[in-house]
């Protein structure tokens, strides 16, 4: 926002105690092109954020016999691994260091034109953007949009981290299937962010845990778990808000596609800022694709295995979708 509207004042809220959900650590080729839109150097994410290269993925056991497949980027293009909690550190100097302003506060309610904040009292606005993530604070609570539920099979996920000596990493993130959903594993330099994301109505979350130790030889550390609801809003432009981000949209994390629609609705929102029109075709594109992404997502549940509930269960939910 201070990129492309340099005469208007930018102000973040946010509370330092909330934090951040600290998970989504993978990107797609855009968000390097969105590093070159607000002039950061790829270099100093690499340096600050314990950065890896990515050039796709490897899909491990998804037909349940032990082979890999991978997705690999196009045209030689790469994305990057990062520290999601450094990169949140990072992003917060540069943008201060450019004149956005911080209140370390928590929003405790809202009118179109002011935040009603715990410390600061009052915060007027011409614009806001919605980012509280899972909460949808202010496009769900207080304009009481219309959420669109994706019948997407795993709704719930238990971060964990596996330690690296941050030599001869493989360059993609790995997707491990499991009896019930599916394990993620991102290398960043000294770690793994790993995560185990399944289907919470056929197993337990003591049981899901028990799976994880039976695929890596011990049990980790297990600091939180989420759960999400796969879908996206009706409109995430409504008046003068935007939800941007997990208040906006979410499906799974299957592809690393979260941050890319951010990246996307972005780029879009400044598009279509001031144009007749411009906020209908804004929530019509955004939930376009949203639905593409969803058809994606389908194709990695077509799968040849049959060893489970759940894996049958794929196979209902990605013919139910009719694509």
């Amino acid at each position: 926002l201070q990129k492309h509207f340099p005469t208007d004042e930018v102000v973040v809220v946010a509370s330092s105690e909330m934090g951040i959900l600290g998970a989504g650590e993978g990107t797609t080729p855009a968000f390097i092109d969105y590093l070159k839109e607000v002039g950061i150097d790829e270099n100093e994410i690499f340096e600050n954020c314990r950065a890896t290269k990515k050039t796709g993925i490897k899909f491990t056991n998804w037909n349940g016999d032990q082979d890999v497949y991978y997705h690999n980027f196009s045209n030689g293009l790469y994305a990057l691994h990062f520290d999601a909690s450094l990169l949140a550190k990072y992003l917060q100097t540069v943008a201060i260091s450019r004149g956005v302003e911080l209140i370390d506060d928590t929003v405790i309610s809202n009118t179109d034109t002011v935040l009603y904040t715990e410390k600061s009292g009052e915060v007027k606005y011409d614009f806001l953007f919605d980012c509280s993530g899972f909460r949808k604070k202010i496009i769900q609570d207080y304009y009481n949009e219309p959420w669109i539920e994706y019948p997407m099979p795993c709704k719930r996920a238990i971060p964990f981290f596996l330690p690296n000596d941050g030599k001869d990493l493989p360059e993609y993130t790995e997707s491990i299937a499991m009896k019930y959903g599916w394990v993620w594993k991102i290398p960043v330099n000294g770690r793994y962010g790993c995560g185990y994301v399944y289907d919470s109505t056929l197993t337990t979350d003591e049981e899901a845990k028990k799976e994880v130790e039976e695929l890596l030889g011990f049990m980790p550390e297990f600091p939180n778990l989420f759960n999400f609801r796969p879908g996206c809003f009706e409109r995430s432009w409504v008046n003068n808000c935007l939800a941007i981000g997990l208040s906006s949209n979410f499906i799974e994390p299957l592809e690393a596609t979260s941050i890319w629609v951010q990246v996307l609705a972005l780029k879009m929102f400044v598009e279509n800022f001031g144009k007749e029109g411009g906020r209908e075709k804004f929530n019509a594109d955004l939930k376009s694709i949203n639905e593409d992404i969803l058809a994606f997502l389908y194709l990695h549940y077509m799968t040849e295995r049959s060893d489970s509930e759940f894996s049958a269960r794929q196979l209902l939910f990605a013919t139910s979708l009719n694509f």
